[in-house]
C-alpha cells in the first residue's frame, strides 16, 4: 500500500507503485513526501519526491530514494507555447536512446509518453543523491564555473561524435525521432526574434555609432529568424553533433569533488542535431555577456576543444575533422545564434522581468516581443550593444557585412 504525506498528490499513488517496482525488491509500507522546487525556473511541472519503504524479504530493511517527477504544465496556453508534447517526447527519447546507463546524467527511473497532460518523466534527484546543485549565479558567473561547464559539454558533444561514427544507425535513428519544438514555420519565435533583434542596433544609433554599419545590419536583421536562426540550426557535417539545445545555467548543476568543480546537465527536451556552437553561444551570451570578448571567447573555445579532443582520442575517433580551426570558423558563422537568444531573454535571466511568464504567454506575439525588447531598459540595451561589437571583432559578422 502506498501512503502520501499530502492528499493533494494522491494522483501520484499509481506512479509510485511503478517506480518502486524498479527497486527489484518486494516492498511494504511505501510512503512518499512531496515538495516543490523554488530556486529555479522550469516550464514543466516539477516535484521533488522522497520515497521510503521497507523490504519484505530483507528483514524489513528500510529503503529510500529521492526522485524528480516532471509533468506537463496544466496551463493550455503554456503547453501550446512551449510545445510540451514535443518536449516530453524528446526528453524521453534522450533517456531511452542516449542517456541510459551513463553516470554523467541523472538516472531515468520511469517515463511514459501520454500527451497532452499525462506524460511523465521520473529522474534520480542528483541534488539529494549525488550532491549536485544549481549555482547561485545566473549571469556574470566566475570563470571557473564557465570552464567546468565547457569541459563537460565538450564530453557530451564528443560522445555523440563517437556514437555518430561508431554506431551510425543507432545515432541517426535517434536523430530522426527528435521533434522540432521551437523553430518551425508558424512558430511565435519568429515574431519574438524579429521583434527584438535590432534592439542593440537601435541603441548604437542613439550613441552615434557609424551610420553605414547600423543601416546595413538593421536591414539584414529585419528577418533574423530566417537569416540567422534557421540557417544556424541546419546541421552541417562534419561538426554536427547532438546538442543539448537549451544549455543554460538553469540546466547545469555543479558540485566540488576532491577540490575539482564538476558540472552535470539536466533537461534535454530541446535537444537537436546541429553545430556545437548552438550550445556554446547560448551559454556564453546569456551568462558571460559582459565578459565576452575575442580573448575570452578564444580561451574558452580552447578549453572546450582540449576536452573534446581528449574524449575523442579515448573513444578511438579520428580528431582531424574536429580541429580547433574548424570549430573557430564554425563559431564565426553561427555564433550569433546565442546572441539573438540573449536579445530576448537576457533581461529575464538578469532578473529584470516586469511581467511573469504566464502573462507573456497570454499576450499576442507582437505585444510580447515589444515587452521583451524594452525589458531592462538602457542597461540591457548597452550590454547587448557591447556584446554585438565584441562578436563583430571576433568575426561573427564577416559573412554578413
Amino acid at each position: 500500500m502506498v501512503e502520501s504525506e499530502n492528499n493533494r498528490y494522491t494522483w501520484m499513488d499509481p506512479l509510485i507503485d511503478k517506480i518502486t517496482e524498479n527497486f527489484g525488491v518486494d516492498l511494504k509500507s511505501v510512503r512518499y513526501e512531496v515538495s516543490v522546487p523554488s530556486n529555479s525556473f522550469y516550464l514543466s511541472n516539477m516535484l521533488f519526491v522522497n520515497i521510503t519503504a521497507r523490504s519484505n524479504d530483507q528483514g524489513g530493511k528500510k529503503m529510500s530514494i529521492q526522485v524528480v517527477v516532471k509533468k506537463p504544465p496544466l496551463s493550455e496556453s503554456l503547453r501550446a507555447m512551449a510545445r510540451t508534447d514535443e518536449q516530453f517526447h524528446n526528453e524521453i527519447i534522450f533517456y531511452e536512446k542516449y542517456g541510459k546507463g551513463h553516470p554523467e546524467f541523472p538516472c531515468c527511473l520511469y517515463a511514459e509518453e501520454k500527451p497532452p497532460i499525462d506524460s511523465v518523466i521520473v529522474l534520480e534527484n542528483v541534488v539529494a543523491q549525488r550532491g549536485y546543485d544549481v549555482t547561485r549565479w545566473k549571469y556574470e558567473i566566475p570563470l571557473e564555473y564557465t570552464l567546468a561547464a565547457f569541459r563537460e559539454i565538450a564530453l557530451f558533444h564528443a560522445n555523440a561524435y563517437a556514437m555518430k561514427e561508431q554506431r551510425r544507425d543507432d545515432f541517426f535513428d535517434m536523430v530522426k525521432n527528435i521533434r522540432e519544438s521551437r523553430y518551425f514555420p508558424d512558430s511565435n519565435m519568429k515574431v519574438i526574434i524579429n521583434g527584438t533583434a535590432t534592439r542593440s542596433v537601435e541603441y548604437l544609433r542613439k550613441q552615434g555609432y557609424e551610420q553605414g554599419f547600423c543601416d546595413k545590419l538593421e536591414d539584414y536583421l529585419g528577418n533574423t529568424y530566417e537569416n540567422v536562426m534557421l540557417k544556424a540550426i541546419q546541421p552541417d557535417e562534419p561538426l554536427a553533433t547532438l546538442c543539448h539545445g537549451d544549455w543554460t545555467l538553469n540546466n547545469t548543476l555543479y558540485k566540488r569533488e576532491n577540490g575539482e568543480l564538476k558540472a552535470m546537465f539536466i533537461d534535454f527536451a530541446l535537444m537537436r542535431f546541429g553545430s556545437p556552437v548552438l550550445d556554446l553561444s547560448t551559454f556564453l551570451c546569456l551568462h558571460c555577456a559582459k565578459e565576452l570578448d575575442k580573448d575570452m571567447l578564444g580561451n574558452v573555445l580552447k578549453v572546450y576543444h582540449d576536452s573534446l579532443e581528449k574524449c575523442l582520442i579515448e573513444n578511438g575517433v579520428d580528431c582531424e575533422k574536429y580541429s580547433y580551426e574548424a570549430l573557430y570558423e564554425d563559431y564565426k558563422r553561427k555564433g550569433l545564434f546565442g546572441f539573438f537568444i540573449a536579445t530576448f531573454f537576457l533581461a529575464m535571466q538578469m532578473g529584470k522581468a516586469t511581467v511573469d511568464l504566464q502573462a507573456l504567454t497570454d499576450m499576442q506575439p507582437h505585444e510580447c516581443a515589444q515587452q521583451l525588447r524594452e525589458m531592462g531598459g538602457d542597461e540591457i540595451s548597452e550590454i547587448l550593444a557591447n556584446m554585438l561589437l565584441k562578436l563583430k571583432d571576433f568575426g561573427c559578422f564577416d559573412h554578413i557585412l
